[in-house]
């Protein structure tokens, strides 16, 4: 490996490192907000599930409190009034618990899967749904399992599990489909390497309209864009040649 390489593959890591500490200070932030607000053994409960959720996995530890912290600004940046994103950033926080029903040898496989595995693999959202449809108040819970149960659909209809298209399509499902994707696309995998943010952008672009909700993806980009996570490469090449 040249010098030049070396260099690239370290920027690299500092580049993860540095957005993942970022991240994790603001997930923490909003979750001791809501802690604060809510009853605490209620926001502690969701937060310990999450966890034992995410643990199972190595390679997707912490994407439920990413993918909460990127629908919480797409939400913002839509105009959706604070108290009601206090609600959905929990709702968003949960939306894969249903993957607490979905056994090992599919959930950490590491090449791609059969049909029959997808299938058990895309069952996690009606599982997720049944979860949370115990919750209350009866508000909450609507807004917790539309989440869970419908954050694979997509704009044209292709997605699961009903194969809802457009506005069908609730709101805030549409909200963490593109956070849910973003986090997936942009995460390292033992048999691949993540996007950069900007190239995760750049796919979100590409399928706005056909996977995703275009004006979510325009949010979504608009906040990326001012908390300057398109432009990391550029900024810490600076940073080592000063």
């Amino acid at each position: 490996m040249s010098e030049l390489q070396r260099l690239e593959a370290r920027i690299r890591e500092l580049e993860i490192r540095n957005r993942e500490l970022t991240l994790l200070l603001e997930s923490t932030s909003e979750l001791t907000t809501a802690t604060m607000s809510d009853h605490p053994v209620t926001i502690s409960v969701i937060h310990s599930l999450v966890l034992a959720l995410d643990s199972r996995d190595p390679y997707t530890a912490g994407h439920s409190s990413r993918v909460a912290l990127y629908s919480l600004w797409i939400a913002r940046k839509l105009g959706v009034e604070a108290e009601e994103c206090r609600h959905f950033h929990r709702s968003a926080l949960m939306h894969d618990i249903g993957k607490i029903g979905v056994p090992d040898r599919i959930l950490l496989k590491a090449n791609s899967l059969d049909d029959e595995e997808f299938a058990v693999m895309a069952s996690h959202t009606t599982i997720g749904a049944r979860i949370l449809s115990k919750m209350e108040p009866r508000e909450r819970m609507i807004q917790a399992t539309e989440v869970a149960k419908y954050h694979h659909e997509k704009m044209d209809g292709s997605g699961y599990p009903n194969g809802l298209s457009g506005e069908d399509i609730p709101f805030y499902a549409r909200i963490v489909a593109v956070a849910d994707a973003f986090d997936a696309m942009t995460t390292d995998r033992p048999y691949a390497k993540g996007r950069s943010f900007r190239e995760g952008v750049a796919e979100l672009i590409r399928c706005k309209g056909s996977h995703f909700d275009p004006h979510v993806v325009e949010a979504f980009e608009s906040v990326m864009e001012e908390k300057h996570y398109l432009n990391d490469r550029e900024t810490l090449y600076s940073k080592i040649i000063e």
